[in-house]
């Protein structure tokens, strides 16, 4: 229901500085007013009788206790958005690093599979080389087999100036000196 009033200018600064104490809107304080005069009526009390002040006194009580409770419940949700916004944050920061450890991990994994191409090609590489190194080492071997022969020929060769290579002997072998007890 709505109601209009017309009061006079003092009355009206009245309400005006009431409401303003109170730090509440002059038609809250009007509608406290009210109800509380409704029910002091009610009650068998006379506003004449407890007179304007401890009307306004009660009033006065009831909307400070009610201030009191809507301060409470502003800092408390004040408190819980803060406490959102703090998990908000770590649930962020616990997103990025996730984030973080996916690359780290994409990276290791990228670097591992080379590393391991690097290694597999570089183990063909080597086994070659050393391949190649066994051939030329064996080629080096029997060129200095084949120095050797040569150069221990003369020695070999008997006094009366005879070889003492058989016929069916291997040329490129080297001859067994005497002094050996090799059969």
């Amino acid at each position: 229901m709505r109601i209009s009033v017309y009061v006079n200018d003092e009355l009206g600064a009245r309400i005006d500085a009431a409401a303003e104490k109170l730090d509440i809107k002059k038609s809250e304080w009007i509608r406290i007013a009210c109800t509380e005069y409704l029910s002091a009526s009610e009650s068998g009390r006379c506003v004449e009788e407890t007179g304007l002040d401890s009307f306004d006194n009660e009033n006065n009580e009831i909307i400070e206790t009610q201030n009191k409770e809507i301060l409470q419940l502003k800092r408390e949700v004040e408190t819980q958005k803060e406490i959102q916004d703090a998990y908000n944050k770590l649930i962020s920061e616990k997103d990025q690093r996730i984030d973080d450890m996916k690359e780290s991990i994409s990276r290791i994994e990228a670097m591992s599979i080379t590393t391991t191409d690097q290694i597999a090609s570089s183990k063909d590489d080597r086994i070659s080389d050393l391949g190649q190194m066994i051939e030329h080492l064996q080629a080096q071997a029997a060129a200095h087999s084949r120095v050797l022969q040569s150069s221990l020929m003369p020695a070999l060769e008997s006094e009366d100036g005879k070889n003492e290579l058989k016929p069916g002997d291997d040329v490129d072998m080297i001859q067994k000196p005497r002094w050996m007890f090799w059969k």
